[in-house]
């Protein structure tokens, strides 16, 4: 979801800064945020805020970065940064493909998260099936676990699946389950850069846009 449907630039990149700055005074840059996910192992935000928070010497326990965290990201009910996450690609897009293929959300993102943004934006009839974090249970990308449920949901083998996704974890967590690692170059970042990131992880191949999807998925049948 994030970075490949949503722009996230201005919530959960917004809401790691906050939080650090909460404990310790400074948050981290965003290029700071992105070199910690490129070296992969922190698909779960929280667990990068509080990364930054300890390398900074804060002392705060995890359980209250996690609320703060979720008090700048969700809000009291649904009324914080979720709010303002942008679409990164066109709903038509997202049409073309549910009528080829099946669908489904593999997210480090909590499953009520994931299905509110899913239902703002209109998604959630074109992407039935959603394994976010409740599922996951500590088992989040680059395990396979996640991929490995959705597949299960699907009843499609993975040879016969993609994953697309905008990190590090994201294309080993793909290698790992067997499916085919779709590279997406989030909003805002550097297609040469980043995309030579996602290819040394494993990808495939690398896009600019989720836009690009139905075309690529056409080629690779």
């Amino acid at each position: 979801m994030d970075g490949v449907l949503v722009d996230v630039r201005g919530s959960f990149r917004r809401a790691i800064i906050e939080t650090v700055a909460h404990f310790v005074g400074e948050g981290p840059t965003p290029e700071q945020i992105q070199a910690k996910k490129d070296a992969g192992g922190y698909n779960n935000d929280w667990v990068l805020s509080e990364a930054f928070v300890r390398e900074a010497g804060g002392e705060a326990s995890f359980e209250a970065i996690k609320a703060h965290f979720n008090g700048v990201y969700r809000g009291s009910d649904f009324d914080g940064l979720i709010t303002t996450e942008p679409a990164a690609g066109e709903t038509a897009s997202l049409e073309a493909l549910a009528e080829r293929y099946p669908l489904a959300l593999v997210t480090g993102r909590p499953e009520a998260d994931a299905q509110w943004t899913l239902e703002r934006h209109g998604w959630d009839r074109l992407i039935p099936i959603v394994v976010g974090m409740d599922r996951q249970a500590g088992r989040e990308k680059p395990d396979p676990f996640g991929l490995e449920e959705a597949l299960a949901d699907l009843g499609a083998a993975p040879d016969a699946a993609a994953y697309a996704g905008d990190t590090v974890d994201d294309m080993k967590a793909a290698r790992a389950a067997g499916c085919r690692p779709l590279g997406v170059v989030p909003p805002g970042f550097d297609l040469d850069a980043h995309g030579r990131t996602l290819m040394t992880a494993g990808a495939d191949v690398v896009i600019s846009t989720p836009d690009a999807l139905p075309a690529l998925l056409a080629t690779l049948e």
